[in-house]
Parts: C-alpha cells; structure tokens; sequence
C-alpha cells in the first residue's frame, strides 16, 4: 500500500483505468489495511477485550490520521497531487473496514 502511495506515477502499475477507479482504489486499500490490521489488534487484546468495540474507536481515529498524512505526503512525490475527495475515499474505506469487522468480531464470525 505504502509504494502504491508514495511512488511516482509512472512507478504506479498500469491498471484497466474507468471513471472512479482512482478512488475505487484508494477506497480498497484503507478497507482491506483497516480489516487486516483490526484482526492484527484483536489477537493482542484479552478475552475481555475482544467483545468491546470502544477499543476499535480509538484504532478508528487512526485511519482518519491516515488518510489525510497519506494526502499531504503525495504532495511531496513526483507526478503525484493532493485530492480532498481522496481524503474521503480513504477515510470511508477505513471506517467500513473497522465497522464490518466490529460487527462480524460482535457476531462471532470465523473471519475474524
């Protein structure tokens, strides 16, 4: 995710482009990194722990953290600019990403 990020545009892997795919992309990559990092958190935590949401509320301000460093650091590499709209793209993959798995970790899911 980070060398998606942080690399020139020409470093980018060349992808089958529609209208929105940019922000299609952007919306993955913070779904899936928040899904898989909640997973990574919740094997840390206790027994206790796991079936509370409120630490996964604080994990969620991260991805807001995120989202808008990641913004702000693309204006420092070639070929790359800032978008608003990114901000939001990123911010809404990774708060679905740490709702859904909220919810399956509430509901005792086997993915999780």
């Amino acid at each position: 995710m980070a060398y998606a990020l942080f690399s020139p545009e020409s470093g980018v892997p060349d992808l089958p482009r529609f209208f929105g795919s940019d922000k299609v992309i952007h919306f993955g990559m913070f779904f899936g990194m928040a899904f898989l990092w909640s997973r990574v958190i919740r094997q840390k935590l206790s027994d206790a722990q796991k079936k509370n949401s409120k630490n996964f509320t604080n994990y969620l301000v991260l991805w807001i953290f995120l989202a808008i460093f990641t913004e702000y650091v693309q204006q420092l590499v070639p070929g790359r600019s800032f978008d608003y709209l990114d901000i939001a793209v990123n911010i809404l993959g990774g708060t679905i990403g740490t709702v859904i798995f909220v919810y399956m970790n509430k509901q005792g899911s086997i993915l999780v």
